[in-house]
């Protein structure tokens, strides 16, 4: 099991991307906030504040290329930002849910 972590521009396209996901069963669900993030400006090396839009989706580890792919098809030129976090521990029960309710590999 992981959560995957996709970055998006805004919340509109995390709103597309989980739905999409969601709807072919790549995730179980997602949790999509606004976070702010600071990077250092190379010109003037200073520190500036930026939002980002962060999808997190528990699934099975197996169906991350399978995401990855999703994505990438439809995002070409503006692949967003996909890494996974494995899930170490999960209660029983929710992992049988989470398996049952995500597409088949």
């Amino acid at each position: 099991m992981i959560l995957a972590h996709i970055i998006v521009r805004d919340k509109e396209q995390a709103m597309e991307i989980a739905s999409c996901l969601t709807r072919k069963k790549l995730i179980l669900n997602a949790g999509i906030s606004v976070k702010e993030v600071f990077e250092l400006n190379k010109r003037t090396k200073k520190l500036e504040r930026k939002e980002q839009t962060l999808i997190i989706g528990k699934t099975k580890a197996l169906l991350f290329a399978e995401i990855n792919n999703a994505l990438k098809t439809k995002y070409k030129e503006t692949m967003p930002w996909l890494y996974a976090i494995p899930i170490v521990y999960m209660d029983e029960e929710q992992t049988i849910f989470l398996r049952a309710n995500t597409a088949k590999i």
